[in-house]
């Protein structure tokens, strides 16, 4: 699957996660969540439901914490977003944290 999504974190300012390629539209009852999960920590961290195509901007405080290889991801949850607090459905993105 081609990258779909670029997030920018500016320390200490704030996070954004920009679409970068085409996406299908979110199926009938269904959302995309997006998650954090710093090295070391227990479990992901929710952050928000996205919508396909849009950026997103939110304060770095909405992190638990960022690092090297931190993991982003975007699963497709319930319309309403995990309803466990965790990621319940497939993962459609995936990527780790680089210093540019």
């Amino acid at each position: 699957q081609s990258a779909g999504w670029i997030v920018e974190v500016e320390a200490n300012r704030h996070v954004r996660l920009v679409p970068i390629s085409g996406m299908a539209a979110t199926p009938p009852g269904k959302a995309l969540q997006f998650w954090t999960k710093p090295v070391g920590a227990a479990g992901p961290t929710s952050l928000g439901l996205v919508r396909a195509g849009q950026t997103i901007e939110m304060p770095v405080s909405r992190l638990p914490g960022i690092g090297e290889q931190q993991l982003f991801e975007i699963t497709l949850e319930p319309e309403n977003g995990s309803p466990t607090g965790r990621p319940t459905g497939p993962i459609l993105y995936v990527g780790r944290a680089v210093n540019v």
